[in-house]
């Protein structure tokens, strides 16, 4: 069986031309969603897509998962970062552990989601990753409080995080400032965190405080308010960029 494996990339093709070659992806469908309009000489032909903007973390997900279960009709797949060294059997194990219940992580917990397995139920049960989680991080952990809402686990084959590194830190200096933003973000949509570890608590990791969003019971999990700052970002009102995106690639599908 073929195991679909996404890569959503940004800044890092470089860098995954240096730590993979093609033999390695022989037993591997491998597609890059470029998300930084980047040039591989190396990869060049398993660029799937380039995105017209970035779409941030949570948005090129989406736009993965939407290529993925809507358009190829697949019933799981793998998403990775081109950042991140990892074996054949991590990417293996990953997806064979995968169901419609479970999130499987290649990395430690709180890494989880630098590469991970996801099933198309679960993404129909779910639903969108937050795009209001602007460029990259708690775009994670919002998903992660909500699957612990509706009893999706979410499992780690716990390699070590050396191997996730974190190019986004290093490039972008600004990005804690776009960290911290977001962090308000969620922490005004599900409240302080529960965590019963000490660094899982200061890491502002789930489960938090409230079990609805904006703690109003009336609100289901998979509603997520386009925020007066998404909005200005993306120039847009009622619909994600994720899938107006997508509403692009279809159409370049078809020529």
């Amino acid at each position: 069986m073929d195991i679909n494996y996404f890569i959503l990339s940004h800044q890092g093709l470089k860098e995954f031309e240096k730590n993979y070659d093609e033999v390695f992806f022989k037993k591997i469908n491998l597609k890059i969603i470029d998300n930084g309009n980047q040039k591989s000489k190396k990869f060049k032909n398993f660029i799937y897509y380039k995105t017209t903007k970035n779409l941030g973390c949570a948005g090129g997900w989406n736009l993965i998962c939407l290529i993925a279960f809507n358009y190829f009709k697949l019933e799981k797949i793998v998403i990775g970062q081109d950042d991140t060294q990892i074996d054949y059997d991590a990417i293996k194990n990953c997806y064979d552990l995968c169901n419609e219940n479970t999130i499987c992580g290649v990395f430690s917990p709180f890494f989880e989601f630098s590469t991970f397995s996801i099933h198309k139920d679960v993404f129909n049960n779910i639903g969108f990753f937050d795009e209001n989680c602007i460029d990259v991080y708690c775009e994670d952990v919002d998903y992660k409080q909500r699957c612990y809402l509706n009893n999706i686990k979410i499992m780690s084959l716990n390699y070590n995080n050396k191997k996730n590194l974190g190019l986004t830190r290093k490039l972008n200096p600004r990005i804690y400032d776009t960290i911290e933003a977001n962090r308000k973000y969620i922490y005004s949509k599900w409240g302080e965190s529960m965590n019963r570890s000490k660094i899982g608590k200061e890491d502002y990791q789930p489960p938090y405080k409230y079990l609805h969003p904006y703690n109003n019971s009336n609100l289901n999990h998979k509603l997520i308010k386009i925020t007066q700052r998404l909005s200005r970002i993306f120039n847009v009102k009622d619909t994600f960029p994720s899938f107006l995106e997508y509403k692009n690639f279809k159409k370049l599908s078809k020529t």
